[in-house]
């Protein structure tokens, strides 16, 4: 029999780096400290299957579900017993089986994890209130599932729908030209977090300074940089301290903008002309995941 679990959203963190219109931008090389891989097993009496994430759309065209398979790049399943961790296992989009596992278990009642998200390596996993990301295995926009299964003697398949648990800031340089021999922008920002707690779908309680870096070189404007984080609460504000750099790491101009508007679910777009100091950035919104802020500098 096919029990069906289903993860409605909770007011809330590619596409690897989503951007509007314009070209990705790929992260500068991180670790990858990805744990067990998923096998198959001919005895297994569990069977859970990601076929749906809710809330996807980052673009024009709004839809309410889509296939996981095709948009985001890792998926973690985890499974807690009595508090413990007892099974963890990770999968990448080339995979055979992406989006389904078959288990065997002890029967009993199991608390069930899946993430599902285009980081580098995998975040910590042992304590779903405290599922910890890392600069270095970067942010990606981010989908869980938590919520309890039963296993028995006889095998059962859960069809599981994942909800967003991130928040996007989209940074637009506008820009006519960037100067000679930037070729990175480095992000540091705070008021998010990098931790996610499932259980409550917000970020952890402990403030965080998190990064993101790109490689610029060779591309024109207007920019878009995506900036991933999970919020606290159903609205924040990000302090962001903006960085652009040569191939050497030399900081050729460095900005900071304080109290830029976040709600949960939602994309913020700030834009505005970052080399040219007179300009100001500017914000808006439109409401295509929960909605989105548009702002510009």
């Amino acid at each position: 029999m096919k029990n069906h679990f289903t993860a409605f959203a909770v007011l809330s963190f590619a596409l690897f780096s989503l951007t509007a219109c314009e070209k990705p931008i790929l992260d500068e090389e991180a670790e990858n400290n990805s744990e067990q891989t998923t096998v198959k097993d001919e005895n297994a009496n569990l069977i859970l299957r990601v076929s749906n994430i809710r809330q996807i759309s980052y673009d024009q065209v709004t839809r309410a579900v889509v296939d996981i398979t095709g948009y985001s790049s890792r998926l973690n399943f985890v499974l807690y017993q009595n508090g413990e961790q007892i099974r963890s296992l990770s999968q990448m989009q080339n995979d055979a089986d992406y989006g389904q596992v078959a288990l065997s278990l002890m029967p009993g009642t199991y608390k069930v994890l899946v993430l599902a998200h285009s980081c580098k390596g995998n975040p910590t996993l042992t304590d779903p209130e405290n599922i910890k990301f890392t600069n270095s295995t970067s942010f990606s926009d981010t989908f869980y599932y938590y919520g309890d299964v039963t296993v028995g003697t006889e095998a059962t398949t859960h069809d599981l729908t994942l909800t967003r648990a991130s928040s996007l800031l989209r940074f637009i340089i506008q820009d006519n030209e960037i100067p000679t021999g930037v070729t990175k922008i480095h992000f540091y920002y705070t008021g998010g977090s990098g931790v996610l707690n499932a259980l409550s779908g917000y970020g952890g309680n402990v403030d965080s300074r998190q990064e993101k870096l790109y490689n610029i070189s060779g591309l024109t404007t207007p920019i878009t940089l995506p900036i991933y984080t999970f919020l606290q609460a159903d609205e924040g504000k990000l302090q962001v301290k903006v960085e652009a750099k040569d191939n050497d790491n030399n900081v050729i101009v460095e900005r900071t903008f304080s109290d830029i508007p976040m709600k949960r679910n939602m994309i913020t777009e700030y834009s505005g002309a970052f080399f040219e100091h007179n300009n100001s950035f500017t914000f808006s919104a439109n409401t295509e995941w929960d909605g989105t802020i548009e702002a510009t500098y």
